[in-house]
């Protein structure tokens, strides 16, 4: 599949859908990345596991007959390879070009808790030992949600990082441009990662920086989330959708990094 440079169209102002007939609007469907290889030389490329969870979950779409009138990626290789993975299992979705754009890239997690950490060691010494074993999922975990917390509040911008607010207006400008190119009764598809998704639920519902941090650390991976959207505005159908994967009975397969 032909990979495309996105335009940088204008788009409709995003609001909170409500009494709005959903049978003539369309839908985005998020899907977020298989598991990255967590605690490697490069993250950014998907583990053995992810491509399985990515394979099983095109398998399911294919089931299911969900036809894609357009399908979007981020530049990230975990988000790319995730849809690469997917598609060839659709058949609906043969001679599709994928688009990719840096609005539905991940916030830069490691520049993120680079700038945060020193404050938080100033605050918590106990983060200092958590900060010399980041390897271990634990520590690492603790690090990066008192970072992320941090961060999103908007009281601790540092220079040089992308803050919270910047990050949310660059993913609604990318799914606003997705909604002006695609328009009525489409169907399209968006592989990403758990910040933009968690950013577009905040766009749909309204609700706090800090809520929308938290729900991130739920998203799973090749996890779905369904928004519905019109000429005036979007809102959200589901989240965090992983049958395909509880279909397999496979606990292991079930990952959140």
């Amino acid at each position: 599949m032909p990979i495309m440079p996105h335009k940088n169209s204008p788009g409709p102002a995003i609001a909170v859908c409500r009494g709005i007939p959903t049978k003539h609007m369309s839908v985005i469907y998020f899907i977020r990345h298989g598991q990255a290889s967590f605690a490697s030389e490069d993250y950014d490329r998907l583990s053995a596991l992810g491509h399985v969870q990515s394979e099983i979950l095109g398998k399911y779409l294919a089931r299911l007959e969900i036809s894609f009138h357009g399908v979007y990626t981020g530049t990230l290789r975990r988000q790319r390879e995730t849809a690469q993975a997917v598609l060839p299992h659709m058949p609906q979705a043969a001679g599709l070009s994928v688009v990719e754009t840096e609005g539905l890239n991940e916030y830069d997690s490691q520049g993120v808790i680079s700038s945060q950490l020193p404050a938080m060691i100033e605050e918590d010494p106990r983060f200092a030992q958590d900060a010399r074993h980041m390897e271990e999922r634990r520590s690492f975990q603790r690090v990066f949600e008192g970072a992320m917390l941090r961060w999103a509040s908007g009281r601790h911008d540092r220079p040089g990082v992308e803050s919270w607010e910047e990050f949310s207006d660059r993913v609604r400008g990318a799914i606003r441009r997705i909604m002006q190119e695609n328009r009525r009764h489409k169907s399209i598809a968006v592989f990403t990662s758990g910040g933009p998704i968690c950013a577009s639920v905040q766009m749909a519902l309204g609700i706090t920086a800090e809520t929308a941090v938290r729900l991130n650390w739920q998203i799973m991976n090749t996890s779905v989330s369904e928004f519905k959207y019109n000429d005036t505005g979007i809102f959200m159908a589901s989240f965090n959708s992983v049958h395909h994967l509880r279909l397999e009975r496979r606990p292991e397969l079930l990952t959140y990094r």
